[in-house]
């Protein structure tokens, strides 16, 4: 055996098929990529989640047939873009070691090595350990081959082809790993394709835009949702001091330079133990007050960790992540969720009470919904006060069948077929129901016409209105903006006038801010007058001739002068565009959560 030496690695997260303005950094695999470093094992990362260029092409853009060991992290959606690349790099360099690793290889290992052979071991579960041990073991000799890989393929956690080339070694699950502290911060960089969006936080209470960091504390979840990928990895809590999470943001404010004040805690699920989430929330409040966070968590914790809440508002909770999925009891036992619809209820109104912001988890469609179902949510959001909420995106939510879930083998014995291992069935195509098959095309259609038109509108709309409430239009500058999105219940009108100087009377004032209500309501109204059809076997979908049949029969009248939406949005972009706050389509509303 010659001199060894460190092998080039790369890792690398593939791409899904689309582009995500929201892209953020791949934190499993920074974590991974600080955990080699750490032990004097550096590597490239590359992240191409949101390309829509092909697996190949990027492959041979960025060279990744010139490292000796290449992991790739893989969900059900980039599987196929992991493999292309694989495959590439195989076919150049047969000798580079092809990892792969992730929610979706664990999930369906052994099938992965016995059909792509580009593919040498699959990494189970979490990678930092199993991938020190692979790469300690793997040394390129002083002649530039590759050492032999006996010894490897015994390493806890991995599973390989056995040397026949027939038989599979599965070895041991490895251990988790018991102390999160000791893995260092996530601080890897990647070569991304498309770049990375700034992260920020709109904070309305403190009327101000701010720099946001992405913080995870905890690992894995105790419950057991039939839909969730983590099940998948492994249900062993664990989490980090909170010591170390303020180490964390100010390890990144001094890094890159900037003054992040609001942490989004990727948690799965943050709130599992209230003690420690208030020991997290109370440290991050006495190293800098300034700084709010957000989480994530289920609705029976709420419930059961009341007496907390206010104190994490006090120490800067702005909104919490609330994993509802449904307000309908059969589908809510089919996800195991283990609540009933009224825990929902009263999750809600806690927060609500408590002036908690809520983030939308929901879940609107899934394979067995019927017309009931559907009728059930859109009361839930009439009801809770969701009209006012966006994006509108869990209006248009269907049920994932990840590889790996219980969900997934539900339906699979429920239609008595077997789904494709590589293969992410559309869940747009797997109702039960005709109705509900009708119900949601037609929803989508409407998605796709309107609703990129409607939130582009409201992005104007409500900047002009934030902007007149501020006083940056150079108004009398009182705040004015209790109300501004609606999201109390009230209709945003109370105590913001804020046209001086802005360009605009008074009363078009007013129409401006009627009219951002009615946009905010559009796709909900259209949602209750589809259902209606469709409960009556759908007449106006299929009534033909002039105006009145189809789509165009459902779309609601809106405004102050009940309006058609198309007048509605033209509307709204031009009184925007006279008050001199019109923006380019596609930009950000000032939401908390954009």
């Amino acid at each position: 055996m010659g001199t060894l030496t460190r092998p080039a690695i790369a890792f690398v997260n593939p791409s899904v098929g689309f582009s995500d303005r929201r892209k953020s950094k791949p934190i499993g695999l920074a974590y991974i990529m600080a955990y080699l470093e750490k032990s004097g094992f550096p590597s490239s990362g590359f992240d191409f989640g949101d390309s829509e260029d092909d697996a190949v092409e990027l492959a041979a853009h960025y060279g990744l047939d010139r490292f000796d060991v290449v992991g790739f992290s893989v969900y059900n959606e980039s599987f196929r873009a992991a493999i292309a690349m694989a495959e590439w790099i195989k076919n150049r360099r047969p000798e580079c070691l092809i990892v792969l690793g992730g929610p979706h290889a664990t999930a369906v290992h052994e099938h992965i090595l016995r059909r792509y052979s580009c593919v040498d071991v699959v990494v189970r579960r979490e990678g930092e350990e199993a991938m020190l041990d692979l790469v300690r073991g793997l040394g390129a000799d002083a002649d530039g081959g590759v050492d032999d890989r006996v010894g490897l393929t015994g390493i806890k956690g991995t599973t390989w082809r056995a040397p026949d080339g027939v038989g599979l070694l599965v070895n041991e699950d490895r251990d988790f790993v018991p102390d999160l502290d000791q893995i260092p911060f996530p601080d890897a960089e990647f070569t991304s394709h498309s770049g990375y969006p700034d992260l920020t936080y709109y904070d309305e209470v403190q009327g101000r835009l701010k720099a946001a960091l992405t913080i995870c504390s905890s690992r894995s979840c105790p419950y057991n949702c039939s839909f969730c990928g983590v099940l998948t990895i492994g249900r062993k809590y664990r989490s980090r001091e909170a010591e170390r999470v303020v180490a964390e943001l100010l390890h990144f404010r001094a890094r890159h330079g900037v003054n992040y004040e609001h942490v989004y805690f990727s948690d799965a699920n943050f709130f599992v133990s209230p003690t420690r989430a208030l020991e997290v929330a109370e440290a991050l409040y006495e190293a800098d007050p300034q700084v709010t966070f957000s989480f994530g968590t289920r609705v029976n914790q709420i419930l059961k960790a009341a007496e907390v809440l206010p104190r994490l508002k006090e120490c800067g909770l702005r909104f919490i992540e609330l994993g509802i999925e449904s307000a309908s009891e059969p589908v809510l036992e089919r996800l195991a969720k283990h609540v009933k619809p009224e825990v929902n209820v009263a999750a809600v109104r806690l927060l609500k009470r408590l002036g908690i912001e809520i983030s939308l988890d929901f879940i609107m469609l899934d394979p067995a919904t019927t017309l009931p179902d559907v009728r059930a949510n859109l009361e839930f959001l009439r009801e809770a006060g969701f009209y006012d909420y966006v994006p509108h995106d869990h209006l248009y939510t269907a049920l994932v069948l990840y590889e790996g879930t219980p969900i997934r083998d539900f339906y699979a014995r429920r239609f008595g077929v077997v789904f494709d291992p590589d293969d992410l069935p559309s869940p747009f195509t797997l109702f039960e129901l005709p109705e509900v098959q009708r119900f949601s095309d037609t929803l989508r259609a409407f998605r796709k016409r309107w609703q990129d038109r409607i939130d582009d509108a409201l992005a104007q709309g409500e900047l002009a209105l934030a902007s007149m409430a501020d006083g940056s239009d150079g108004s009398d500058g009182s705040d004015g903006s209790d109300g501004l999105d609606g999201s109390d219940g009230s209709d945003g009108l109370d105590g913001l006038d804020g046209s001086e100087g802005s360009g605009l009377s008074r009363e078009s004032h007013a129409r401006l801010q009627l009219d951002v209500v009615s946009l905010r309501h559009a796709p909900n109204l259209f949602m209750e007058r589809l259902l209606e059809d469709a409960e009556a076997g759908f007449p106006r979908l299929d009534e033909v001739g002039g105006a009145g049949g189809g789509l165009e029969a459902l779309l609601p009248r809106l405004g102050h002068d009940h309006v058609h939406l198309h007048d509605l949005i033209e509307r709204t972009e031009a009184v925007a565009r006279e008050a001199g706050f019109a923006q380019a389509p596609g930009a950000a509303a000032p939401h908390g959560r954009d």
